[in-house]
């Protein structure tokens, strides 16, 4: 289903306040029922997810088996995360339509969750902070959505919602505990326990990118400090490292040009040119798959969760470099504690957000 372009209006910086309120006060008069019960067969169980990204909101209504009934998907205007409306309407209207349609099959929904990047104090439902939407921070999101939709919304970072996601649907079977490692630009994840997300005391746990990995002489991370598991193992790190090397040497690689040549090349070129044999391109696929083991195996030490996941686009690289991490990873672990089959690929791709955002509802 492709994207649909939300249309706003503009409105002044010193209105932003004002213009969220009504968003929600507007909708105080209205029956906190949507669906009456001569209409419709209620279904209490059936959940909301709503999955705010950088670039779109989509929401779906889902069934306690994480099938999805029903699906809208709103795109969100460039350039304008510094501004909460654009985003807030964008959720509305995507969680209106699917709503919406849901009715038109005969279901009703009375709870939802949501999912958003960033810090949030999932407890009192309020985003602390988010760098891809600025324009969130510090508000009372659940609440806003809750009073426009008229229905009961909780609160969750998208790693994390993702990660209750796999742990509720994924083909890895229901499961009460996991780690999840999200592998894109950089590296984020979510930690499940006893069925339920792990927080921490401030709202920021499972922050698995900042894990600090190399100490003797660790890399930059983006974060400002050094040694992250991001500075070795995210996209933008695999790029950079290949860079460093070709400036000392363009001969080292027989597949990736000098970067003065070709400087946009990505990281599943990097991965591309390793299964042709490429010697820099090997390494750095070997040096990235020694990261993500430590993280893992960090995480086992620590948690002991039934499962590690990786998701996120560097799983395309197949399961020859899930292989690879295994096989660091077995050689990193303590004696007596096991890895079979513990270390995986989680399954519901780019859908883990919304239907984790529905389970959060569902709890």
């Amino acid at each position: 289903m492709g994207h649909k372009k939300v249309i706003y209006s503009s409105f002044g910086l010193a209105a932003h306040q004002h213009c969220i309120l009504d968003l929600w006060l507007n909708a105080r008069n209205k029956p906190t029922n949507r669906f009456g019960p001569s209409r419709v067969e209620v279904r209490p169980m059936n959940a909301l997810g709503i999955d705010i990204g950088g670039s779109a909101v989509k929401a779906g209504v889902v069934a306690p088996n994480g099938s999805i009934l029903a699906k809208s998907s709103v795109s969100l205007p460039e350039g304008k995360g510094h501004l909460p409306e654009p985003t807030i309407q964008a959720a509305v209207q995507a969680a209106q339509e699917a709503l919406h349609l849901a009715e038109s099959k005969g279901l009703a929904v009375v709870q939802a969750g949501v999912g958003v990047p960033g810090i949030v104090d999932a407890k009192n439902g309020r985003v602390i902070a988010s760098a891809n939407l600025p324009g969130l921070a510090g508000l009372p999101l659940a609440e806003i959505l809750s009073k426009a939709l008229q229905l009961q919304v909780k609160l969750a970072n998208d790693a994390n919602a993702a990660a209750l996601g796999e742990a509720h649907f994924g083909t890895n079977g229901k499961l009460d505990s996991l780690v999840l490692f999200t592998l894109g630009t950089g590296i984020g994840g979510g930690i499940v326990i006893d069925g339920k997300i792990v927080t921490g005391h401030h709202g920021y746990a499972a922050e698995l990118g900042h894990m600090r990995i190399e100490m003797s002489q660790p890399r930059p991370c983006g974060c400002g400090r050094w040694g992250c598991l991001e500075a070795y193992a995210g996209n933008k790190s695999i790029v950079k490292r290949a860079h460093e090397a070709l400036a000392e040497d363009w001969k080292k690689s027989s597949c990736l040009h000098q970067p003065a040549e070709n400087p946009k090349f990505s990281a599943e070129q990097v991965f591309d040119a390793a299964k042709l044999g490429d010697p820099l391109a090997t390494r750095l696929v070997e040096e990235t798959a020694l990261a993500l083991a430590v993280g893992a195996v960090n995480m086992i030490h620590a948690l002991d969760p039934q499962l590690v996941l990786f998701a996120g686009g560097m799983t395309a690289a197949g399961e020859d470099f899930l292989d690879l991490i295994n096989s660091f990873a077995r050689d990193l672990t303590i004696q007596g504690v096991s890895l079979e089959n513990r270390i995986r690929f989680a399954t519901l791709g780019a859908e883990a957000g919304l239907l984790g955002a529905a389970g959060l509802g569902m709890g």
